[in-house]
């Protein structure tokens, strides 16, 4: 998939748009600036697998750009730390709206899903339409499947 930044959209929602890319996914600007915005946004999320395009008006490619992680392979300690400290920030703020809204996160099977409060102690509502499932990216596991 790819997705066209319009040289008349916001900060904030080229923010939007750069966070719903996917791995593979691809990012045309058209204006410099953009592209700019972009690249940096790439870089300070670390998202190596999506492909930033700079093109003209006729669609051609006049530059290209994809985050390439530091030649060292380890990642230093304290930006381990700080990289937790943001995830667990950020899943706190999930959970506080999912809180104030009425939903569960339920661990069900392997994965998680949402399911609205009501139906949370319900086995059957797992696996009914009512519970949406979350794409955890294979980030997610369970403690019974790191002790196998």
């Amino acid at each position: 998939m790819h997705i066209e930044i319009k040289p008349s959209v916001t900060q904030q929602q080229v923010h939007d748009q750069l966070r719903q890319c996917r791995a593979g996914d691809r990012v045309h600007c058209l204006d410099v600036g953009q592209f700019l915005l972009c690249k940096r946004l790439l870089e300070q999320w670390r998202w190596g697998d999506v492909l930033l395009l700079m093109m003209d008006e006729q669609k051609k490619v006049l530059k290209q750009y994809k985050y390439r992680p530091p030649a060292h392979d380890e990642i230093p300690r304290e930006r381990l730390v700080r990289d937790q400290e943001q995830v667990v920030y950020a899943l706190e703020k999930v959970f506080a709206h999912c809180h104030k809204v009425g939903l569960k996160v339920v661990s069900f099977s392997d994965g998680l899903v949402v399911v609205p409060t009501t139906l949370a102690d319900d086995p059957l509502a797992l696996c009914s339409a009512s519970a949406l499932g979350i794409n955890d990216y294979e980030t997610y596991v369970t403690f019974a499947e790191q002790v196998e």
